[in-house]
């Protein structure tokens, strides 16, 4: 994919031969970097493309015991987030080193400037351009061990299912409204295999498992922090056969299912992208089986029925309500 404007500004700096860079986007800028950066990625995508590029990555759950002189970090599109990664980066860094902070000006990165002032003794706005800035930042007021299990964010939702998800994942604070629809509308008969695409803290999945006869559930998602956050909402509500694995799109799916149910993403950084969700919406009838359905909510103003209109035969709105819409999809049309 081009390069992002941040990732533009960026490769126009100084660079330092060895660096760790946090949450880069999924562009292009593995192309570019030195080979001896590392790479911590909340992406299971993104991941996927520094590995095959031959970075070294570093897992995003625990920091590596390595202390860097340079860190590079995108700024998240969830400000919930920021945090979990100032502490993440502050808890990686050399005494004498330096963090660089890199965002486009509407995603936050003005805002950061002013923030870093206060967690950091020395903090500057050192470069512009791209609609973008990157803000320098060292020797942290206050550092702390990083231990994942302090960010988890634990609640009972309005659906009595006990949810552990930590910052940025969806559904961390409470049930959002397009997921009420979905589950409230749910068809009283689904059985055998179900997916839950997208399942971030793993409450669509969770709750089919725990009101609907289903044999086995497996949940996926690209965003890591949700594959954790679904696995320990999982083992908190004790959910049979079910399993959440990370995957880019469906490229880790083996198995067919009687039912494919997805609150699927159309935003992506700081705009609406359509790309990810219209992909998951024409493969989706390649990994059901031959009497499978797929199950969906959207918002009311997303035409997605024009797309589905071309890989099933039948296309019907089960509800519309608080301005969402739930589709029911059946009669795959194989190619």
């Amino acid at each position: 994919m081009p390069l992002a404007p941040p990732s533009q500004l960026l490769l126009q700096q100084d660079l330092p031969e060895h660096a760790l860079l946090v949450n880069p986007p999924h562009d292009d800028l593995a192309q570019s970097i030195p080979s001896g950066w590392h790479a911590a990625c909340f992406s299971h995508s993104t991941n996927t493309v520094f590995e095959t590029q031959g970075f070294e990555t570093v897992s995003v759950l625990a920091p590596k015991q390595h202390a860097y002189q340079s860190i590079i970090v995108y700024l998240p599109k969830s400000k919930n987030r920021l945090q979990y990664v100032i502490d993440y980066c502050c808890s990686s860094l050399a005494d004498d080193g330096e963090i660089w902070f890199v965002g486009e000006n509407k995603g936050g990165i003005k805002s950061l400037a002013k923030q870093t002032k206060k967690l950091f003794e020395q903090s500057d706005k050192f470069a512009t351009g791209k609609h973008s800035a990157i803000v320098s930042a060292s020797k942290p007021l206050t550092a702390k061990d990083f231990e994942l299990q302090t960010y988890y964010q634990n609640q009972v939702n309005e659906l009595d299912m006990h949810v552990q998800a930590l910052p940025g994942v969806f559904s961390q604070e409470k049930l959002d409204k397009g997921t009420e629809v979905l589950l409230k509308n749910l068809p009283r008969k689904i059985k055998g295999r179900v997916l839950d695409f997208g399942c971030g803290a793993g409450v669509i999945g969770c709750y089919v498992q725990q009101h609907r006869e289903v044999d086995e559930i497996d949940m996926l998602d690209d965003d890591l922090l949700a594959v954790k956050s679904a696995q320990r909402t999982i083992e908190k509500n004790s959910i049979p056969y079910a399993e959440a694995f990370a995957s880019n799109g469906f490229d880790e799916v083996e198995d067919r299912y009687n039912w494919i149910i997805s609150n699927p993403p159309f935003h992506q950084g700081v705009k609406t992208h359509y790309e990810v969700t219209e992909q998951f919406l024409a493969k989706a009838k390649d990994h059901l089986k031959l009497s499978g359905k797929l199950l969906i909510v959207a918002n009311e103003f997303l035409s997605y029925e024009v797309i589905l209109k071309y890989h099933f035969k039948m296309v019907k709105e089960v509800a519309r309500e608080n301005g969402f819409k739930v589709l029911q999809c059946e009669g795959i049309m194989r190619k």
